[in-house]
């Protein structure tokens, strides 16, 4: 009898632990890293937090899976997003005040909110698909990907920011606040913006949505892509704010950037960015 409790004891122990090597958690916490709410599982989880957000709160996910690709769900008035998290780990800003201006004014608001994630499946991984759309992108470090970047964004002000053209908003005829942001250069001439995909992906075509808020707006003739495998491709662009799409030869490369903006002579005098899409398959 001592034998198999033993032999008992210690397959629950190995089980445990197995248990915890595919863990995933959600964990809302304070500015000072206080758990307030919390829920654990395996594939898909969802986490119902009743409170209101404060300032410095932020939310915590955590992946001890093989599987380094999740979809998430951080607010009920945000789409799901399938990222590539390398870590274990992610922590989320709540954003107020400039910060929340790109993204419909209820996010995060009130006093109940559903945080959902779950594993992605093979199919949603390897499908070929929009390789760059990330809503819940930020500015800043980041420890998952696709991630948006820039070396100028007007004003230094949320509604212009780089992630907001991965955000998944194609609305292109205004400026300014949701559902109309952007990336906003001022009047910088060696503007850059890139996407980083994190890994190795292989993408074979782009779609640009240029700001047409006529006639504030100006727009961008031509442009230049470059891959992370050394290779470049100009590309000629038109006033329009309908997608615009831009085929190339297959590369397998790790981030795009676009640069060497060419402005038209318009009334309008700023031209921006609504959405940019990378289109291609994930490399098994």
């Amino acid at each position: 009898m001592e034998n198999e409790l033993g032999m008992e004891i210690i397959a629950e122990s190995k089980l445990s632990a197995l248990n915890d090597n595919n863990k995933i958690t959600i964990e809302v916490k304070d500015e000072f890293n206080t758990t307030i709410s919390k829920i654990s599982g395996i594939k898909e989880i969802s986490l119902v937090h009743l409170e209101e957000y404060k300032l410095g709160d932020k939310i915590c996910f955590t992946n001890f899976s093989a599987n380094k690709y999740l979809v998430i769900n951080v607010d009920d008035e945000m789409s799901e997003s399938l990222i590539y998290m390398p870590g274990n780990t992610l922590e989320y800003k709540i954003l107020f005040d400039d910060d929340a201006v790109p993204y419909s004014p209820e996010t995060f608001k009130g006093k109940r909110h559903t945080i959902k994630m779950r594993i992605a499946s093979e199919e949603e991984i390897y499908g070929y698909r929009n390789l760059a759309n990330n809503v819940m992108d930020q500015r800043g470090e980041t420890t998952y990907y696709p991630h948006a970047t820039a070396n100028i964004e007007t004003h230094n002000r949320g509604v212009f920011a780089a992630r907001n053209t991965i955000d998944g908003q194609t609305a292109t005829n205004g400026h300014g606040y949701f559902p109309y942001e952007s990336w906003g250069i001022g009047k910088k001439e060696d503007a850059e913006i890139m996407i980083d995909f994190g890994r190795e992906v292989e993408v074979d075509k782009i779609a640009l949505y240029l700001r047409a808020d006529y006639p504030h707006d100006t727009y961008w003739k031509a442009l230049t892509i470059v891959f992370s495998d050394g290779t470049r491709k100009n590309a000629q662009t038109i006033k329009s704010g309908d997608a615009q799409y831009i085929e190339f030869d297959k590369r397998k490369i790790t981030w795009i950037k676009l640069m060497d903006f060419k402005i038209a002579i318009e009334p309008g005098i700023f031209a921006a960015l609504i959405e940019l899409q990378v289109y291609g398959t994930d490399i098994k």
